[in-house]
């Protein structure tokens, strides 16, 4: 798989993250108007649940996408060192 599929991959599933965080954050202050939304399936309590447990991943993500061009950028470079001849 090529590197900009992967972080086209890493960009898009982070999208859907941070929609659906944000989301859940509203469902936690603004319960009343996410359960008639989402008709009930998005309690408080569900929110909070779900919310809670995206933290450490959205984080995950965050960073993966923050560091993607200074990773690739470094292994190339080292790459490139290690097939160029020495003189």
């Amino acid at each position: 798989m090529r590197q900009s599929s992967v972080k086209k991959i890493i960009d898009w599933i982070l999208y859907a993250m941070t929609i659906i965080y944000i989301f859940t954050g509203l469902g936690i202050t603004q319960y009343q108007i996410t359960e008639r939304l989402t008709f009930g399936l998005l309690s408080k309590n569900i929110s909070f649940n779900i919310h809670e447990y995206l933290l450490v991943p959205f984080l995950i993500l965050l960073s993966t996408h923050l560091l993607f061009r200074p990773i690739r950028k470094t292994y190339s470079t080292l790459k490139r060192a290690k097939t160029e001849p020495k003189q």
